[in-house]
């Protein structure tokens, strides 16, 4: 079932835009088309300084981890760093469990209702209290797991400590700023959350057994950040009042969310369960490896973050008035950047990968060396499926496909996942998540040509603009 909407009066009213060949700038209902002096103006001056605001505070974000990167892994070594690497990927299935989805669709929801300050108010409420009962469950749910599955008891605490994100998940107010299209301010407390507790991860973590200090210093920013986040909002006035919430509020919110969240749960078998999985076949030690590849390409993954995340609730209202063909031109960009930014990241890795490694990891995490060859490549591959994804099917509320998606690519990943694991450690969970995620970015393009292709039958004889597929 996809996201249902309420579209302004204004707007075209077409679910997929066209425009006449040949026509004028205006075609009929005020749909704008593909005119090259339109395309120039596809992302408006407030969406680009959001942009580079977010590039400039990203990439502090960027530096933060990687300061303290080199200290962490040389001071707990292998295994300590792998035991972190573990707990983040296990807390990690109860931070999407407790986000449910509500990011991507409430955001949504968000940029079309941003002038509506009671929609707004229900809208906070509902999703904060879904996320607050879910949050609830999964407390739950990993105490029973702690009783009953005695290899988690040597992880009892710092899977405890993780949970402060999942806190933070609930008090953290993305979908709203991100709708309301103010997301460099989020992103300025996301940092200085991180910055602060630098603070006593320098102090206080000196060995191999404090590494619980370590894992408070790596929780704790997103629950600080989720507080003042929450605080602002309401001081500022972005969420006006209480708005008293209905079960059929939790149900029709849940109803819409659930799609995203369903892909998500599956997405999770290829990639957090990854390091699950070799945690309890290969180590701590090997998920150490595993762990410091994944660090090193994890902040050009993160690259594009800001950008989408920018250019969503815009994407959004744009496909909402009809205007495809600017839509599709921003795709269009971003695609071109995302190509000539991660050639550049897979040149660098080939060839001074191995003085990166030593440099920041030091000899005893060499071993990690030829995963991070292979674990290059993912940042590309998401990328591709994440503009697809986000900006052309959840954009247009086109959700009923991505289950169908993520269950072949848990499928497929579950195949291969525990033999390769088994045979090659952290290099077999590299190659199986980079094949996976392969299959996956193939799949979604190919719902995008369906989703095009869909559009032109609509009325043969217009066409849709000229994006690319």
């Amino acid at each position: 079932m996809g996201i249902r909407t309420e579209r302004p009066r204004q707007v075209c009213s077409n679910a997929v835009p066209v425009c006449i060949r040949g026509s004028a700038r205006r075609t009929r209902r005020g749909c704008i088309a593909s005119h090259p002096s339109f395309v120039r103006h596809e992302v408006p001056l407030s969406a680009r300084k959001d942009a580079i605001a977010l590039y400039v505070i990203q990439g502090c974000n960027f530096l933060v981890p990687l300061l303290a990167l080199p200290w962490l892994s040389r001071t707990l070594g292998p295994e300590k760093f792998g035991q972190l690497g573990f707990a983040q990927a296990f807390i990690q299935f109860f931070i999407m469990m407790t986000d449910f989805g509500f990011d991507l669709t409430a955001a949504r929801k968000v940029s079309i209702n941003r002038d509506n300050p009671v929609e707004l108010a229900r809208l906070y409420w509902t999703v904060t209290i879904a996320k607050g009962g879910l949050a609830a469950l999964s407390i739950l749910v990993v105490v029973v797991m702690l009783l009953c599955v005695p290899s988690l008891y040597p992880d009892r605490w710092v899977i405890a400590i993780g949970f402060l994100s999942v806190v933070g998940t609930v008090l953290n107010p993305l979908w709203l700023y991100q709708g309301l299209e103010r997301m460099p301010r989020m992103a300025l407390v996301s940092l200085l959350s991180r910055v602060a507790c630098l603070v006593p991860f320098f102090l206080f973590v000196r060995s191999p057994q404090d590494y619980l200090i370590a894992a408070a210093t790596i929780f704790l920013p997103l629950m600080l950040s989720g507080l003042w986040l929450t605080g602002a909002a309401h001081v500022n006035g972005m969420v006006t009042s209480w708005q008293r919430v209905t079960w059929a509020d939790l149900r029709e919110q849940s109803a819409d969310a659930f799609q995203i969240f369903s892909g998500s749960a599956l997405t999770f078998l290829y990639t957090y369960a990854n390091t699950v999985v070799l945690r309890f076949i290969g180590g701590n030690v090997q998920v150490g490896y595993y762990v410091t590849a994944d660090k090193l390409t994890s902040p050009i993954r993160q690259l594009l973050w800001p950008l989408v995340q920018t250019l969503f609730p815009r994407v959004c209202k744009l496909y909402a008035q009809g205007d495809t063909a600017a839509a599709e031109e921003i795709v269009r960009k971003l695609i071109s950047a995302v190509v000539l930014v991660n050639a550049l990241a897979i040149l660098t890795i080939y060839l001074v990968g191995d003085r990166l490694v030593l440099l920041l990891f030091g000899a005893r995490f060499m071993p990690a060396l030829p995963v991070l060859k292979v674990l290059i490549f993912l940042p590309f591959i998401l990328a591709l499926a994440i503009i697809l994804l986000q900006l052309r099917l959840v954009a247009r509320g086109e959700l009923r496909s991505l289950k169908r998606i993520y269950a072949i690519g848990a499928g497929f990943h579950a195949i291969q996942l525990i033999w390769l694991v088994t045979w090659l450690g952290a290099l077999g969970t590299a190659i199986a998540v980079v094949s996976t995620e392969t299959l996956v970015t193939g799949l979604v393009y190919y719902e995008c040509r369906k989703l095009r292709h869909r559009g032109r039958a609509v009325e043969p004889s217009l066409r849709i603009g000229d994006g690319p597929a």
